[in-house]
């Protein structure tokens, strides 16, 4: 997984100590100026020789607890890209942007299509706090393919994510789960603490 991370808007000082009390280990990149973080948790354990998609989203749905605020665990792979919004008060909603998809031929079914779209993430906008006006921002974030067959690659919509959430994007293309440390030399150590 070429991406394994997560960002908050969250001050940089506020979710170090957050992490203070996560069940995982990592990394902490702070933002520019203390506003928002990256983070790159330790590979969670595996069970039965997996890791499911519930045990790589603890990590982040604990630290939005932590810190009552949305944080947004970032995934990329060969299939494609997921953002899943992880709120404070419990509960989820995901974006997904899938490495083949193409939007319907006829005219109605993809504007039946993009309006799903926009609904789905202005719910996600409310849900998760953004500031007014966000949901069109947060809609545009697609990988449609162009013209010529090209198409934004997963981490190109995964930074653009991070643009709209307020959040540094210096995580994406990193996971914990594919190499050893991180890329970069402004990220903070922080250990498992456990409940």
């Amino acid at each position: 997984m070429p991406t394994y991370a997560a960002v908050t808007g969250a001050p940089t000082e506020r979710t170090l100590a957050a992490l203070g009390r996560s069940r995982l280990g990592g990394y902490l990149f702070p933002g520019a100026d203390g506003r928002g973080s990256g983070v790159l948790f330790d590979p969670p354990r595996p069970r039965f020789g997996r890791i499911s998609a519930g045990r790589l989203r603890n990590p982040a749905w604990d630290l939005a607890v932590e810190l009552k605020e949305t944080v947004w665990l970032l995934r990329d792979e060969q299939g494609g890209a997921c953002a899943t919004a992880c709120f404070p008060g419990g509960g989820y909603l995901e974006l997904g942007w899938a490495a083949d998809w193409t939007p319907a031929g006829d005219p109605r079914q993809r504007d039946a299509q993009r309006a799903g779209w926009d609904k789905h993430c202005a719910e996600i906008s409310r849900k998760a706090g953004l500031v007014p006006g966000a949901a069109g921002p947060l809609a545009e974030v697609r990988n449609d393919p162009a013209p010529d067959g090209s198409r934004p690659s997963g981490e190109d919509v995964l930074r653009r994510l991070c643009a709209v959430v307020g959040a540094p994007d210096t995580v994406v293309g990193q996971s914990l789960l594919e190499q050893a440390g991180p890329r970069g030399r402004d990220f903070v150590r922080f250990e498992a603490k456990g409940r």
